[in-house]
């Protein structure tokens, strides 16, 4: 993208609007999708670090008055500067605060929309993280009657909820203390984390109210970071050209602070995931900005699983429809007829298999493998299809080479040539000779013995009546030519039904085959499900582990006792999904049913 554009508008009647056109940029992004957005009050200068991230010292609108620029929610996106084949999305959100919107509710659902569609979330703030600073994050608190785990009640979402929620950097600006606490010199991970300590015990209902924002910041964000950056420069004109000043005229230690800040999101920001599992790209960021904003604007909350839920079912049809398609596109290309059917088969399989890693790799959450047997489905029938093609073409080219080498013999046929003394004789040496002729042809395909076997079935009763009418032939010899004649035709029909049912079993083997790589590839792709979840569960379990021993510091043997019960629901979870995996076979051997059943059912249908 080469300017940013707006994602979601905030409008007139105070209502959040996807922009189509962003969408439709969206959809061309096929790479994971590493979002980071910016959220603060307005005039703090949050366009600039946005800039800064995109490596252009221009983009995001920064502005020089005390009018809010940027309104909704503004995207770009440009490569990842140090993950190959990556794009950083960067989206600057409108400024919260601004006295001329009235009330605070579009900065909830601003806020909110950055929390869910984030891989982290920037809060930019001036001067100190005092009280009033923590006042001005007070959307933090209010976001939980706007973002749901699961659309029911759960006394526990505070505490899980932090396992969907993006990283958490506070960007403190203009920053001119020293760091020093209790006269100890301390970083700025630990003068963020000193301010959000809470007050033990809690006396007073102001002292709830102090504990409760720092909860849900503790509960809400497991992974957080702060930086501070002093000011840009001492020069008011050079400040209030932030966007065109050139580094020289910045000040060397903010200029230092704000590549240590792109550093660390750079290297310690990965791709945006739904569920951790499925890597968010251009066409699925696009579905989620349009689900959450749909949602919080006219509903009551956002349901992350239930977006979870709608976004799987578009992806799974995506998935049948864009596999299915590319197996029929190189199908296409096959050069019709094929020898044999083995020959039909060997290049079909190998865009079967294609077709079955695209299905697999954006497949997604199809937990009852209700996708995949439709996949199966549609790929079968599509392969049917093309068998029938290959079957119709050979018959077609067939069917023109008999009848281009027996024009004279249907010629002499229809005028009676054969109804003669001797004729039965000269009727059999030319109709071997038109056999003989056609099995000479190349590239006759999959029907060239059938034709054949049809042509001559087509003339055993011309034949028996040309023998009826030789008179050079007794009664004997005539019983004899019928004879032959009949048991040539049961040869051809005992050959061609052998021929069948050959290759009958040759396509079962071919879709036993088909079958059992489409379970093995499940199977790998169930376990590096697996090994994701359980990495991103011990990461998760790590932050809850750490807050616990914090809250246990301050002696708040409650809320600690929150993350223990949590940490144990987790490990249950884990130890309940890896039994799931182990005891898999019972629901694959049910998929391997449904595909055998299946792949039978096209044989016979061929057949």
């Amino acid at each position: 993208m080469e300017a940013p554009i707006c994602l979601i508008e905030n409008t007139a009647d105070d209502k959040l609007v996807v922009n189509p056109k962003a969408i439709n940029i969206l959809s061309k992004f096929n790479q994971p999708m590493v979002v980071v957005s910016i959220v603060g009050m307005y005039r703090t200068g949050k366009s600039y670090l946005m800039n800064k991230l995109s490596g252009s010292q221009r983009g995001f609108d920064v502005g020089s008055t005390v009018r809010a620029q940027t309104k909704g929610i503004w995207i770009w996106c440009v490569p990842h500067p140090t993950k190959t084949n990556h794009t950083l999305v960067l989206l600057d959100t409108e400024g919260l605060g601004d006295i001329e919107k009235g009330d605070g509710k579009s900065d909830i659902r601003i806020f909110a929309l950055a929390v869910l569609l984030s891989s982290a979330l920037v809060y930019n703030s001036k001067g100190t993280i005092d009280q009033d600073a923590m006042n001005k994050l007070k959307f933090v608190g209010e976001i939980s009657e706007l973002i749901k785990i699961k659309s029911e009640d759960n006394e526990d979402e505070e505490v899980e909820i932090s396992s969907h929620f993006p990283i958490f950097i506070w960007a403190v600006r203009d920053f001119h203390l020293e760091l020093n606490l209790d006269g100890q010199l301390i970083s700025e991970d630990d003068y963020l984390e000193n301010a959000l300590k809470l007050k033990n015990p809690e006396k007073t209902t102001k002292d709830e109210d102090y504990n409760r924002l720092r909860k849900r910041i503790r509960a809400y964000f497991g992974t957080r970071k702060c930086f501070i950056f002093g000011l840009p420069a001492a020069n008011d004109g050079v400040l209030g050209n932030l966007e065109k000043a050139p580094e020289s005229k910045l000040s060397e230690r903010f200029v230092a602070q704000s590549r240590r800040f792109c550093d660390y999101i750079f290297q310690n920001v990965g791709a945006k995931h739904v569920r951790d599992m499925l890597t968010v790209t251009g066409h699925r960021f696009g579905e989620l900005a349009k689900m959450y904003t749909e949602a919080i604007t006219n509903s009551k909350f956002a349901c992350i699983e239930e977006a979870v839920v709608s976004l799987a079912e578009k992806e799974n049809q995506a998935a049948i429809q864009e596999a299915t398609k590319h197996y029929v596109e190189k199908m296409k290309t096959i050069q019709l007829p094929t020898k044999t059917l083995a020959n039909f088969l060997e290049q079909s399989r190998r865009y079967e298999e294609e077709a079955r890693q695209m299905f697999l790799k954006r497949s997604f959450k199809d937990n009852n493998h209700v996708f995949l047997e439709q996949f199966m489905r549609n790929l079968l029938k599509e392969k049917n299809g093309f068998i029938c093609i290959n079957e119709e073409k050979s018959l077609e080219i067939c069917n023109s080479l008999i009848k281009k080498h027996s024009l004279t013999f249907e010629k002499a046929l229809a005028g009676g040539a054969y109804n003669v003394r001797g004729g039965h004789a000269k009727f059999k040496q030319h109709l071997k000779a038109i056999e003989e002729k056609y099995n000479m042809e190349k590239g006759k395909g999959v029907k060239a013995d059938e034709a054949l076997k049809q042509y001559i079935e087509s003339k055993q009763s011309t034949e028996i009546s040309i023998i009826q009418q030789d008179n050079a032939l007794n009664m004997k010899e005539k019983e004899a030519a019928e004879e032959n004649n009949r048991r040539k035709i049961y040869e051809m029909e005992q050959n061609f039904r052998r021929q069948l049912e050959q290759q009958t079993n040759q396509m079962k083997a071919e879709n036993k085959v088909v079958v059992e790589q489409t379970i093995s590839e499940m199977i790998r792709h169930m376990e590096m499900e697996r090994r994701v979840m359980n990495e991103n569960m011990e990461r998760t379990i790590r932050e809850k582990a750490k807050e616990q021993e914090l809250y246990l510091k301050q002696g708040l043997q409650e809320q600690a006792n929150k993350y223990q019960a949590h940490m144990e629901t987790l490990q249950r979870e884990n130890q309940d999904a890896e039994k799931s995996l182990e005891n898999c076979q019972e629901m694959i051997g049910n998929l391997e049913d449904k595909c055998e059943e299946l792949s039978n059912r096209w044989s016979c249908t061929i057949s």
